[in-house]
C-alpha cells in the first residue's frame, strides 16, 4: 500500500497491541460488512498475536453477515468481563457514540481506546487513533496485519475482504483505488472466499425484504434531480419487515436514471427517522451527501451517508430534502 496509508497511528497501534494482553473490540451499532469484517479481522489479529479478545456489539450481526469466520463469538455488552478488558479496540465508527447509547459509558471512561477508521470526519475520539480515508476500514487491518507479521489466512482475507467489497459496493464507488484492487486481488490470492461473500451480501434477500422494496420503489418520487421514498411502521408491520430488510434499498433507488441523490427515510418505533443517503456521483466533484447527513448529527462518506432524525415521517422528510436541495444548488455553483 502507498506510504499515507501506513503513517497516522499505525505504531501506537502495533504497541498497543504488542504491550497489552486482554482487547475487547467494536464497532456501529446497525453494523454492515465493513464494521463486522474489520471488527472480526481485528480479532483475528490479536488472537493471531496470542492475545485474549472479547468482540462485542451493541446489535446483533445482520443474518447475511453471520457467515463471516467468528461471527458467532460476538456477544452483547453484558457478557463481557468489563474489568479485564485492558483496551478497547473500536473499529469502522466515526463517532464514538454510535457504539450505542446505552453502551457508551462502559466504553468513554476506559483508560485506553484505539480508534481505527476510514471516516475522514472521525473526530479522533480515542486516546490512539489511526484514521486514514481508505476505500474500507478493512484495508486498514490488512496493512496491521502485515506490519505484525501476522498470517492472513483464508478466514481473516475472507473478513477483509467483504469490508472492501461492501463499502466499494462492488468495486462501483469513487473511493475505489489502484491500492484498493490490489489488497483486493492479494485478500483472493490468500484465500478469501469471493463467491461466498457475493451471495450473501447481494443474492439473500428475505420475502419480507422483497415486500418492502416493491412498495419503496413503486412509492418513491424524483423531482429536481431527487429519489426518495419512505418507509413507516405500519408499512414495517404491513410486510413483517425489520430495518436490517432496508439495508440495499437506498441503492436500489439511487439505480433510477437521471437522478442526482437518493434517499430512504424509514420510521423507527422510537419516534426517531433512520435516513439514508446515496449519491450517483461520478467524478468525485458531485454532491457529498456526507455533509447533508452531518447537519443532522449523522456522517458517513461522499456517496453514502445516513443520520438518525428525531420528529415526525413527515416533517424530517421535508427538512432532509431541503437540505440536499440545498446542497446540490451548492455543488452546481462551485463546479460554474
Amino acid at each position: 500500500m502507498t506510504k499515507a496509508a501506513t503513517v497516522g497511528g499505525s505504531e501506537e497501534v502495533i504497541a498497543v497491541f504488542h504491550e497489552h494482553e486482554r482487547f475487547a473490540v467494536t464497532s456501529h451499532i446497525g453494523p454492515e460488512a465493513d464494521a463486522i469484517g474489520a471488527l472480526l479481522g481485528a480479532v483475528h489479529i490479536l488472537k493471531g498475536m496470542g492475545k485474549r479478545v472479547f468482540p462485542v456489539l451493541r446489535d446483533a450481526v445482520p443474518d447475511t453477515l453471520r457467515f463471516l469466520p467468528g461471527a458467532g463469538e460476538i456477544r452483547a455488552p453484558n457478557e463481557v468481563p468489563h474489568e479485564q478488558i485492558e483496551a478497547w479496540v473500536v473499529v469502522d465508527c466515526g463517532q464514538l457514540n454510535r457504539v450505542g447509547e446505552s453502551f457508551l459509558p462502559l466504553i468513554e471512561r476506559h483508560p485506553l481506546i484505539v480508534n481505527i477508521d476510514h471516516h475522514q470526519d472521525n473526530p479522533r475520539f480515542g486516546h490512539v487513533n489511526w484514521v486514514v480515508p481508505l476505500s474500507s476500514t478493512t484495508m486498514l487491518l490488512y496493512e496491521l496485519a502485515r506490519q505484525l507479521g501476522v498470517e492472513i489466512s483464508p478466514d481473516l482475507a475472507t473478513c477483509l475482504y467483504a469490508g472492501i467489497v461492501a463499502d466499494t459496493d462492488s468495486f462501483r464507488n469513487t473511493n475505489v483505488t489502484p491500492d484498493t484492487l490490489r489488497v483486493a486481488a492479494d485478500l483472493l490470492e490468500r484465500g478469501a472466499r469471493a463467491r461466498e461473500i457475493s451471495v450473501n451480501l447481494y443474492e439473500r434477500r428475505s420475502l419480507a425484504e422483497l415486500k418492502l422494496t416493491g412498495h419503496a420503489l413503486l412509492r418513491a418520487r424524483v423531482e429536481d434531480g431527487i429519489i426518495w421514498s419512505s418507509i413507516s411502521q405500519e408499512l414495517f408491520q404491513e410486510t413483517g419487515g425489520g430495518l436490517n430488510d432496508t439495508e440495499r434499498l437506498a441503492e436500489e433507488l439511487r439505480a433510477a436514471d437521471g437522478v442526482r441523490v437518493a434517499v430512504l427515510f424509514k420510521e423507527l418505533p422510537t419516534g426517531k427517522i433512520k435516513v439514508s443517503l446515496r449519491t450517483k456521483d461520478t467524478d468525485g466533484r458531485g454532491l457529498d451527501v456526507s455533509r447533508v447527513a452531518r447537519v443532522f448529527g449523522g456522517g458517513g462518506h461522499r456517496q453514502a451517508a445516513g443520520c438518525l432524525v428525531p420528529g415526525r415521517l413527515e416533517d424530517v422528510e421535508a427538512a432532509v430534502l431541503a437540505e440536499v436541495r440545498r446542497a446540490l444548488e451548492d455543488a452546481h455553483r462551485h463546479t460554474l
